[in-house]
Protein backbone atom coordinates (compact mmCIF):
# COMPACT_ATOMS: atom_id res chain seq x y z
CA UNK A 1 0.00 0.00 0.00
CA UNK A 2 1.57 3.34 -0.59
CA UNK A 3 1.88 5.45 2.21
CA UNK A 4 0.39 8.62 0.23
CA UNK A 5 -3.07 6.36 -0.34
CA UNK A 6 -3.42 6.44 3.76
CA UNK A 7 -6.03 8.69 5.14
CA UNK A 8 -2.67 10.79 6.30
CA UNK A 9 -0.69 10.76 3.26
CA UNK A 10 -3.93 12.32 1.25
CA UNK A 11 -4.24 14.96 4.25
CA UNK A 12 -0.78 16.30 3.14
CA UNK A 13 -0.48 15.64 -0.56
CA UNK A 14 -2.25 18.76 -1.30
CA UNK A 15 -0.09 21.14 0.98
CA UNK A 16 2.99 19.14 0.46
CA UNK A 17 3.13 19.50 -3.69
CA UNK A 18 2.38 23.55 -2.85
CA UNK A 19 5.08 23.46 -0.45
CA UNK A 20 7.21 21.89 -3.40
CA UNK A 21 5.99 24.21 -6.16
CA UNK A 22 7.42 27.20 -3.70
CA UNK A 23 11.03 25.91 -2.97
CA UNK A 24 11.13 24.15 -6.63
CA UNK A 25 9.49 26.92 -8.62
CA UNK A 26 6.74 26.46 -11.30
CA UNK A 27 8.41 25.35 -14.49
CA UNK A 28 9.73 28.84 -15.69
CA UNK A 29 13.63 27.21 -16.53
CA UNK A 30 14.97 23.83 -17.87
CA UNK A 31 16.36 23.59 -14.21
CA UNK A 32 12.51 23.92 -12.77
CA UNK A 33 11.42 21.84 -15.17
CA UNK A 34 13.33 18.63 -14.52
CA UNK A 35 13.57 19.35 -10.91
CA UNK A 36 9.84 19.38 -11.45
CA UNK A 37 9.48 16.22 -13.40
CA UNK A 38 11.31 14.43 -10.73
CA UNK A 39 9.12 15.75 -7.84
CA UNK A 40 5.66 14.75 -9.55
CA UNK A 41 3.44 12.78 -9.70
CA UNK A 42 4.60 12.06 -6.41
CA UNK A 43 5.95 9.26 -4.70
CA UNK A 44 4.80 7.87 -1.39
CA UNK A 45 6.10 11.13 0.33
CA UNK A 46 7.12 8.92 3.57
CA UNK A 47 9.70 11.33 4.83
CA UNK A 48 8.05 14.15 4.64
CA UNK A 49 4.47 12.48 6.28
CA UNK A 50 6.73 10.89 9.14
CA UNK A 51 8.44 14.50 9.89
CA UNK A 52 4.20 15.84 10.04
CA UNK A 53 3.06 12.67 12.15
CA UNK A 54 6.00 13.12 14.38
CA UNK A 55 5.87 16.96 15.30
CA UNK A 56 2.18 15.82 15.78
CA UNK A 57 2.81 12.93 18.06
CA UNK A 58 4.57 15.42 20.51
CA UNK A 59 1.92 18.04 20.62
CA UNK A 60 2.94 20.01 17.27
CA UNK A 61 1.29 21.08 14.52
CA UNK A 62 1.53 20.39 10.83
CA UNK A 63 2.37 23.91 9.96
CA UNK A 64 5.23 23.94 11.80
CA UNK A 65 7.01 21.11 10.14
CA UNK A 66 6.22 21.70 6.67
CA UNK A 67 8.43 23.89 4.75
CA UNK A 68 11.19 21.36 6.59
CA UNK A 69 8.94 18.50 5.33
CA UNK A 70 9.37 19.40 1.49
CA UNK A 71 12.84 20.37 1.86
CA UNK A 72 13.29 16.26 3.18
CA UNK A 73 11.51 15.24 0.33
CA UNK A 74 14.02 17.46 -2.20
CA UNK A 75 17.21 15.60 -0.59
CA UNK A 76 15.47 12.54 -1.10
CA UNK A 77 14.08 12.66 -4.59
CA UNK A 78 17.93 14.60 -5.47
CA UNK A 79 19.00 11.37 -4.63
CA UNK A 80 16.78 9.56 -6.23
CA UNK A 81 18.24 11.22 -10.00
CA UNK A 82 21.57 10.45 -8.91
CA UNK A 83 20.92 6.87 -8.13
CA UNK A 84 19.44 6.71 -10.98
CA UNK A 85 22.57 7.72 -13.05
CA UNK A 86 24.79 5.55 -10.94
CA UNK A 87 22.64 2.10 -11.54
CA UNK A 88 21.52 3.57 -15.59
CA UNK A 89 17.72 2.99 -14.70
CA UNK A 90 15.50 4.32 -17.72
CA UNK A 91 12.40 4.13 -15.26
CA UNK A 92 11.44 5.60 -12.09
CA UNK A 93 7.91 6.11 -10.24
CA UNK A 94 6.76 4.27 -14.17
CA UNK A 95 8.12 6.60 -16.50
CA UNK A 96 11.26 7.92 -17.39
CA UNK A 97 13.65 8.60 -15.19
CA UNK A 98 15.40 12.12 -15.07
CA UNK A 99 18.65 11.01 -16.69
CA UNK A 100 16.66 9.05 -19.26
CA UNK A 101 14.45 11.86 -19.97
CA UNK A 102 16.74 14.94 -19.73
CA UNK A 103 20.14 13.80 -20.39
CA UNK A 104 23.45 12.70 -17.96
CA UNK A 105 24.54 16.21 -17.79
CA UNK A 106 20.77 17.74 -16.87
CA UNK A 107 19.98 15.17 -14.59
CA UNK A 108 23.64 15.49 -12.55
CA UNK A 109 22.30 19.24 -11.97
CA UNK A 110 18.49 18.47 -11.50
CA UNK A 111 19.97 16.57 -8.49
CA UNK A 112 22.02 19.67 -7.26
CA UNK A 113 18.89 21.80 -7.85
CA UNK A 114 16.87 19.44 -5.69
CA UNK A 115 19.21 19.33 -2.91
CA UNK A 116 19.77 23.02 -2.78
CA UNK A 117 16.25 23.91 -2.50
CA UNK A 118 15.59 21.16 -0.38
CA UNK A 119 18.38 23.27 1.82
CA UNK A 120 16.84 26.18 1.54
CA UNK A 121 13.41 24.96 2.67
CA UNK A 122 14.52 22.73 5.92
CA UNK A 123 16.15 26.39 7.44
CA UNK A 124 13.20 28.16 6.87
CA UNK A 125 11.44 26.18 9.17
CA UNK A 126 10.49 27.46 12.17
CA UNK A 127 12.86 29.51 15.64
CA UNK A 128 16.45 29.15 14.52
CA UNK A 129 17.39 27.41 17.66
CA UNK A 130 14.65 23.69 16.70
CA UNK A 131 15.64 24.50 13.01
CA UNK A 132 19.47 24.42 13.88
CA UNK A 133 19.38 20.81 15.63
CA UNK A 134 16.86 19.71 13.31
CA UNK A 135 18.86 20.31 10.08
CA UNK A 136 21.92 19.33 12.05
CA UNK A 137 20.30 15.59 12.28
CA UNK A 138 19.01 15.82 9.18
CA UNK A 139 22.31 16.56 7.48
CA UNK A 140 24.16 13.78 9.49
CA UNK A 141 21.91 11.23 8.14
CA UNK A 142 22.42 12.33 4.71
CA UNK A 143 26.07 11.97 4.95
CA UNK A 144 25.27 8.09 6.44
CA UNK A 145 23.16 7.87 3.29
CA UNK A 146 25.95 8.57 1.34
CA UNK A 147 28.49 6.11 2.97
CA UNK A 148 25.86 3.64 2.59
CA UNK A 149 25.53 4.39 -1.28
CA UNK A 150 29.06 4.43 -1.61
CA UNK A 151 29.29 0.75 -0.01
CA UNK A 152 26.54 -0.34 -2.05
CA UNK A 153 28.42 -0.05 -5.44
CA UNK A 154 31.47 -1.26 -3.18
CA UNK A 155 29.49 -4.81 -2.80
CA UNK A 156 28.30 -5.06 -6.43
CA UNK A 157 28.82 -9.08 -7.74
CA UNK A 158 30.01 -9.98 -4.11
CA UNK A 159 28.25 -12.81 -3.22
CA UNK A 160 30.23 -13.34 0.13
CA UNK A 161 29.78 -10.19 1.72
CA UNK A 162 27.07 -11.49 3.77
CA UNK A 163 23.64 -10.25 5.66
CA UNK A 164 25.27 -8.09 8.04
CA UNK A 165 26.74 -6.13 6.04
CA UNK A 166 23.40 -6.08 3.58
CA UNK A 167 21.69 -4.82 6.62
CA UNK A 168 24.42 -2.29 7.62
CA UNK A 169 24.01 -0.64 4.57
CA UNK A 170 20.46 -0.22 4.42
CA UNK A 171 21.16 1.22 7.84
CA UNK A 172 22.79 4.05 6.28
CA UNK A 173 21.20 4.56 2.84
CA UNK A 174 17.90 4.55 4.36
CA UNK A 175 16.74 4.21 8.20
CA UNK A 176 19.33 7.04 8.64
CA UNK A 177 17.10 9.58 7.13
CA UNK A 178 13.37 7.63 8.16
CA UNK A 179 14.88 8.15 11.25
CA UNK A 180 16.25 12.12 11.12
CA UNK A 181 12.52 12.99 9.39
CA UNK A 182 11.11 11.65 12.26
CA UNK A 183 13.02 13.19 14.72
CA UNK A 184 13.43 16.42 13.01
CA UNK A 185 9.79 16.70 13.19
CA UNK A 186 9.62 16.38 16.71
CA UNK A 187 12.35 18.78 17.80
CA UNK A 188 10.65 21.58 15.49
CA UNK A 189 7.57 20.67 17.55
CA UNK A 190 9.35 21.47 20.98
CA UNK A 191 9.61 17.81 22.21
CA UNK A 192 11.81 16.79 25.10
CA UNK A 193 14.59 14.64 24.40
CA UNK A 194 13.38 11.34 25.14
CA UNK A 195 10.20 11.67 23.05
CA UNK A 196 12.52 12.75 19.50
CA UNK A 197 15.05 10.32 20.22
CA UNK A 198 12.44 7.83 20.48
CA UNK A 199 10.79 8.98 16.94
CA UNK A 200 14.11 8.71 15.52
CA UNK A 201 14.33 4.71 16.96
CA UNK A 202 10.79 4.51 15.37
CA UNK A 203 12.15 5.86 12.16
CA UNK A 204 14.86 4.14 12.17
CA UNK A 205 13.04 0.52 12.35
CA UNK A 206 10.50 1.53 9.82
CA UNK A 207 13.09 2.32 7.53
CA UNK A 208 14.54 -0.80 7.98
CA UNK A 209 11.04 -2.30 7.20
CA UNK A 210 10.64 -0.49 4.78
CA UNK A 211 13.53 -1.21 2.55
CA UNK A 212 13.53 -4.39 3.24
CA UNK A 213 10.00 -4.72 1.83
CA UNK A 214 11.55 -2.55 -1.10
CA UNK A 215 14.33 -5.66 -1.81
CA UNK A 216 11.77 -7.82 -2.29
CA UNK A 217 9.60 -6.00 -4.43
CA UNK A 218 11.70 -7.02 -7.43
CA UNK A 219 10.45 -10.44 -7.34
CA UNK A 220 7.29 -10.47 -5.72
CA UNK A 221 5.29 -7.35 -7.96
CA UNK A 222 5.07 -6.15 -11.03
CA UNK A 223 7.08 -3.73 -12.85
CA UNK A 224 3.79 -1.39 -13.34
CA UNK A 225 2.94 -1.40 -9.83
CA UNK A 226 6.55 -0.95 -8.23
CA UNK A 227 6.80 1.92 -11.03
CA UNK A 228 10.49 0.38 -11.74
CA UNK A 229 11.94 -2.31 -13.70
CA UNK A 230 12.54 -5.45 -11.68
CA UNK A 231 15.75 -6.82 -13.62
CA UNK A 232 17.77 -3.63 -12.70
CA UNK A 233 19.67 -4.69 -9.21
CA UNK A 234 20.31 -8.16 -11.25
CA UNK A 235 21.56 -6.28 -14.15
CA UNK A 236 23.76 -3.88 -11.49
CA UNK A 237 24.78 -7.05 -10.29
CA UNK A 238 23.92 -5.82 -6.62
CA UNK A 239 23.32 -8.53 -4.37
CA UNK A 240 20.31 -7.68 -2.28
CA UNK A 241 19.17 -8.90 1.13
CA UNK A 242 17.35 -11.86 -0.33
CA UNK A 243 19.54 -13.09 -2.61
CA UNK A 244 22.21 -12.93 0.51
CA UNK A 245 19.95 -14.64 2.87
CA UNK A 246 19.40 -17.16 0.11
CA UNK A 247 23.07 -17.50 -0.85
CA UNK A 248 23.09 -18.31 3.10
CA UNK A 249 20.80 -21.22 2.64
CA UNK A 250 21.30 -22.62 -0.60
CA UNK A 251 22.69 -25.86 -1.16
CA UNK A 252 26.17 -26.41 -3.23
CA UNK A 253 23.94 -26.48 -6.69
CA UNK A 254 22.13 -23.29 -6.52
CA UNK A 255 25.11 -21.17 -4.66
CA UNK A 256 26.94 -21.87 -7.65
CA UNK A 257 23.51 -20.78 -9.73
CA UNK A 258 23.98 -17.34 -8.01
CA UNK A 259 27.43 -17.42 -8.57
CA UNK A 260 27.11 -17.93 -11.98
CA UNK A 261 24.47 -15.06 -12.35
CA UNK A 262 26.55 -12.67 -9.98
CA UNK A 263 29.64 -13.10 -12.21
CA UNK A 264 27.88 -11.13 -15.29
CA UNK A 265 27.36 -11.86 -18.59
CA UNK A 266 23.90 -13.48 -17.86
CA UNK A 267 20.66 -12.31 -19.56
CA UNK A 268 18.64 -9.89 -16.99
CA UNK A 269 15.45 -11.19 -17.64
CA UNK A 270 17.41 -14.86 -17.52
CA UNK A 271 19.14 -13.99 -14.56
CA UNK A 272 16.01 -12.61 -12.82
CA UNK A 273 14.20 -16.16 -13.70
CA UNK A 274 16.86 -18.13 -12.22
CA UNK A 275 17.30 -15.73 -8.85
CA UNK A 276 13.48 -16.20 -7.75
CA UNK A 277 13.51 -19.88 -8.13
CA UNK A 278 16.88 -20.04 -5.43
CA UNK A 279 14.52 -17.44 -3.34
CA UNK A 280 11.71 -19.65 -3.64
CA UNK A 281 13.61 -22.78 -3.02
CA UNK A 282 15.43 -21.31 -0.02
CA UNK A 283 12.84 -19.98 1.59
CA UNK A 284 14.43 -16.46 1.43
CA UNK A 285 11.19 -14.39 0.18
CA UNK A 286 9.52 -15.33 2.94
CA UNK A 287 12.27 -15.18 5.74
CA UNK A 288 13.15 -11.47 4.59
CA UNK A 289 9.32 -10.46 5.04
CA UNK A 290 9.38 -11.86 8.64
CA UNK A 291 12.51 -9.20 9.33
CA UNK A 292 10.27 -6.65 7.37
CA UNK A 293 7.56 -7.65 10.02
CA UNK A 294 10.16 -7.68 13.14
CA UNK A 295 11.14 -4.42 12.27
CA UNK A 296 7.83 -3.11 12.08
CA UNK A 297 6.96 -4.03 15.50
CA UNK A 298 9.76 -2.97 16.65
CA UNK A 299 8.84 0.48 15.51
CA UNK A 300 5.61 0.19 17.05
CA UNK A 301 6.97 -0.44 20.01
CA UNK A 302 8.95 2.45 20.51
CA UNK A 303 5.59 4.51 20.36
CA UNK A 304 5.08 3.47 23.85
CA UNK A 305 4.48 7.17 26.01
CA UNK A 306 3.53 8.73 22.80
CA UNK A 307 0.28 9.93 22.89
CA UNK A 308 -0.29 10.91 19.29
CA UNK A 309 1.63 8.30 17.49
CA UNK A 310 -1.30 6.01 16.19
CA UNK A 311 -0.61 7.40 12.74
CA UNK A 312 2.91 6.50 13.15
CA UNK A 313 2.21 2.90 14.34
CA UNK A 314 -0.34 2.43 10.92
CA UNK A 315 2.29 3.63 9.10
CA UNK A 316 4.97 0.86 10.56
CA UNK A 317 2.36 -1.54 9.45
CA UNK A 318 2.33 -0.33 6.13
CA UNK A 319 5.40 -0.84 5.39
CA UNK A 320 5.66 -3.88 6.71
CA UNK A 321 2.90 -4.83 4.34
CA UNK A 322 3.91 -3.11 1.36
CA UNK A 323 3.06 -4.27 -2.07
CA UNK A 324 4.62 -1.11 -4.12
Amino acid sequence: MSLAATPTGDTYVPLLEAELLRWVGTGDSMLELACLDALFPPGKFLRPVLCVESAKAVGGTADQVLAFAAGLECLHVASLVHDDIVDQDPVRRGRASTVEQYGLAEALVAGDGLSMAGIAALLSAGPAERVVRAARVTVEALRHMCQGLMRETEIRGDLTCGVPTALSIMRAKTAALTGAACQAGAILAGAAPWQHQALRRYGEQLGMAFQIRDDLLPYTAEDQVTGKTATSDVANLQPTLPVLLAYEAADEADRNRLTTVFRGGTDPVTAHRDILAVLTRTGALAKAARMASSRAEQARAELAGLPGGDQLAALATSAADRRR
